[in-house]
């Protein structure tokens, strides 16, 4: 099998995690129901600990980071269905890793655990250059690397081009006109989002990991006035000292 189940015995060892912590996980859902809610979730939070722990050693880094956020969310899922719900999202993307044999930040976009709150939500961490910035996992259809950028005539200004996507031409923002920093690199990413119908991509060096915020994470950039202006960002976040801007999509799609 491919990428983390090459080697045999680290193979077995990932796979034995795997299918060890889907049925703990089945066992969990089981138990579960209104009257026991309480004394389960106390069992889970506990459990789910040593996923975050075992997923780490295992080099599982996005799943981790799922695991990590799932932690976090928790006491907001008071309800027995709710936590059923977040249960089976864990234990389908734990299956998809058995499946695909491959750890990823595109196969963790597709099991998002949405935020019970509407003060929360949850953000793909992007990277171009040294700058840094998220965009709204809502919004975030697929990740690829692989795609041709295409120049057009008469290009108007903040494009940098089309690419092809599912047989649509699709733009892609031009970062650097923004005032973002040119990079050196050769190597991109394109992140394909959507709006209410509308199509675009940001072309990124590096995709990290998913974060989950809140609106008390936020710093407005009007606050700040020798940072980065651009139409689209009016929010930023400090992250293990960098600051990161918070891309506001709907402002994005009306530059």
């Amino acid at each position: 099998m491919s990428d983390f189940f090459g080697d045999d015995f680290t193979g077995e060892l990932k796979k034995y995690y795997l299918d060890a912590t889907i049925k703990e996980v089945e066992s969990f859902i089981d138990l579960i129901d209104e009257s026991t809610l309480n004394k389960i979730t106390v069992e889970i939070r506990e459990k789910a600990e040593s996923w975050v722990v075992d997923a780490k050693s295992n080099e599982f880094n996005s799943l981790e980071s799922w695991l990590t956020d799932f932690n976090a969310k928790i006491d907001s899922l008071d309800s027995a269905e709710q936590m059923i719900k977040a249960l089976s999202l864990l234990q389908k993307y734990l299956s998809a890793l058995l499946v695909d044999g491959k750890d990823s930040v595109e196969l963790g976009l597709q099991f998002p655990l949405v935020a019970q709150s509407t003060k929360e939500a949850l953000f793909l961490h992007c990277k171009t250059g040294a700058q840094e910035f998220v965009v709204p996992v809502q919004n975030v259809i697929e990740i690829s690397g692989v795609l041709p950028l295409f120049p057009l005539p008469d290009l108007r200004p903040g494009l940098a081009g089309v690419i092809p996507f599912r047989g649509e031409a699709i733009p892609v923002v031009d970062l650097k006109s923004y005032g973002f920093m040119t990079s050196q690199t050769q190597k991109y990413y394109y992140i394909i989002c959507e709006h209410e119908g509308t199509r675009f991509s940001l072309q990124v060096t590096e995709t990290d990991e998913l974060l989950s915020l809140k609106d008390k994470d936020m710093q407005n950039l009007s606050d700040h006035p020798t940072m980065l202006s651009v139409p689209f960002i009016k929010q930023f976040f400090v992250k293990d000292e960098h600051s990161v801007m918070v891309l506001d999509i709907e402002k994005l799609v009306a530059a």
